[in-house]
């Protein structure tokens, strides 16, 4: 249901219904609540819409970048390149993995890592690659892989707000050495938490069952089970997978209604001065939230709040966060894209109308 203009139009917010709710009774009724059955749909599903061998659903898409780190033989006294307009969570992956974080910045038309930034940075240490697809952009994967088996490394696809989207006919997701997806609440798909691991890899796909659950291939007793390797605790349970497959059966209607709800606000904010949307043009890229770069964002997003139009500004650079702290002149359009960088309300229920609502309120600031 939409909701009224009167309680205010939300950035964003899952979407849960009959589907989600006949799911996790049939969990409930099973009385086998851990991870199983469920998830292992979830899993087999995921591939199978990726176009990937293998998926392995774990407890958020931090673990999961964690996990596919450590699998591929990231660890202590290991490097990772990470490109610094991105959630800190890619950061802190890397950390919990044991590797240092080497920040590069973006190219400033897709707000994606920059091929030649991570050139200029490898060193005997260096790893692996992160690669970020940013809200559903993908990165230049044809010169990312390039350099990356040139110099040996890892490269991992952080595609936790890139589920659906594509680049050059393929799923972001399916390049790279692994790729992971997110299951937060804010995004495409949702379990509440959760996350996943893709890959073709066999023998990482194995490693990630053994790091995900105590050291184990397979389930177990809890009992006198054989650990052979060290694993831990990051299993996704049934609840969490049976209302993530329920999502996963809105997928077409939630994409479509994405390249709409974009298309509806390109028409009501064309031509509006210091307003510019970053491209959109390529065939199957779907973004997660409209964003768009603006000047005088603080009044932009003082105007929208008063009309409780909810709006989120970018994330600030990884070089500005305490743990990671640099100076902005090695980041020069990472810096400047998030001082700019605006997600417009994009919610599942958002109507034209509405959009046309959030727009008139940008073009009263800004047209001011």
């Amino acid at each position: 249901m939409t909701k009224k203009m009167s309680e205010g139009i939300p950035w964003f917010l899952p979407q849960l219904g009959d589907r989600e709710r006949e799911n996790l009774i049939a969990v409930v009724d099973s009385n086998y609540i851990n991870d199983g059955e469920w998830t292992r749909r979830l899993e087999a599903q995921i591939s199978d819409y990726i176009g990937t061998r293998y998926c392995v659903a774990v407890t958020s898409g931090t673990t999961a970048l964690t996990l596919a780190l450590m699998g591929l033989g990231v660890g202590q006294g290991d490097e990772v390149i990470i490109p610094d307009l991105t959630y800190v969570a890619t950061a802190n992956a890397a950390r919990l993995a044991g590797a240092t974080v080497k920040l590069v910045d973006i190219e400033p038309e897709h707000f994606t890592i920059d091929p030649d930034a991570v050139l200029s940075v490898i060193s005997q240490r260096t790893r692996a690659v992160i690669a970020v697809d940013v809200n559903g952009r993908g990165c230049d994967y044809v010169r990312l892989e390039r350099i990356c088996a040139d110099h040996g490394l890892k490269l991992v696809c952080d595609s936790a707000e890139a589920f659906g989207s594509k680049l050059n006919d393929r799923f972001l997701g399916s390049y790279g050495d692994a790729a992971i997806y997110s299951f937060s609440p804010n995004k495409t798909v949702t379990a509440g938490q959760g996350g996943a691991v893709v890959t073709d890899d066999e023998d990482l796909y194995h490693r990630l069952r053994e790091l995900k659950d105590q050291g184990r291939r397979e389930g177990g007793t809890g009992g006198d089970d054989l650990h052979p390797v060290i694993g831990f605790n990051f299993k996704l349970t049934n609840l969490h997978a049976a209302v993530a497959l329920a999502q996963l059966d809105r997928m077409p209607d939630r994409l479509e209604h994405f390249l709409e709800r974009d298309a509806w606000y390109q028409q009501s904010l064309v031509g509006t001065p210091g307003l510019q949307f970053p491209p959109m043009s390529r065939s199957g890229e779907v973004r997660q939230w409209t964003d768009i770069l603006c000047e005088r964002r603080t009044e932009v997003i003082d105007a929208l709040e008063q009309e409780k139009i909810g709006a989120r500004a970018f994330w600030l650079p990884i070089h500005r966060q305490q743990p990671y702290q640099a100076s902005d002149d090695d980041f020069p359009n990472a810096t400047e894209i998030s001082s700019r960088g605006l997600w417009l309300a994009s919610n599942f229920m958002i109507t034209r109308k509405q959009v046309e609502e959030v727009g008139a309120v940008i073009r009263q600031v800004l047209n001011g």
